[in-house]
């Protein structure tokens, strides 16, 4: 479990911020962001839920 939290969650995280990244840059080109979209909603979702049972298991202690 604390391998979960110190690295699972944290690489999510930067792969969420590097989607961002990528996104804010494309929408400043002109080109299409769909992909970032789609990738970023899933990723949101992924963090969260990881989030949540992070917290789930410190509460279980």
């Amino acid at each position: 479990m604390l391998l979960f939290i110190l690295i699972v969650v944290p690489l999510i995280g930067a792969i969420w911020f590097y989607n961002l990244a990528v996104f804010m840059e494309k929408l400043k080109n002109g080109k299409n962001p769909h992909n970032q979209k789609v990738l970023g909603a899933t990723l949101t979702f992924i963090l969260l839920a990881a989030i949540m049972f992070s917290l789930l298991e410190l509460n279980r202690y």
